[in-house]
């Protein structure tokens, strides 16, 4: 199964960004939750949808394992809201080392 299987059967927001967070592709949930269309995603970086830039920059010990976050991301229009943001470090179907972000809102009690 690719990559792009994997994302788009994913019942989580999904997102493929490369090393500098450029996002490389993303699933439909993903886009409806930060208001883009999926033809224009990819000229984006995953940065600008955090709501502390310097989070998407915390150190990662070991890239094999997963990082899992609690941060607050923003959509596009800016509104900010509490996520659980999953990423692991993989390899694309060319070899090319990318990041696997899964997100998930986090609902207010």
């Amino acid at each position: 199964m690719t990559i792009d299987e994997n994302i788009n059967d994913a019942h989580d927001a999904v997102c493929v960004a490369n090393d500098a967070g450029r996002i490389l592709m993303a699933n439909k949930r993903f886009c409806k939750m930060f208001g883009f269309e999926q033809s224009e995603v990819k000229w984006h970086y995953l940065c600008d949808l955090y709501r502390h830039k310097e989070d998407f920059n915390l150190p990662q010990e070991n890239p094999e394992n997963e990082d899992v976050l609690r941060l607050r991301m923003r959509n596009r229009t800016g509104r900010t809201f509490p996520c659980v943001l999953t990423r692991r470090a993989t390899k694309s179907a060319e070899g090319i080392p990318v990041l696997l972000h899964s997100i998930q809102r986090v609902q207010r009690a």
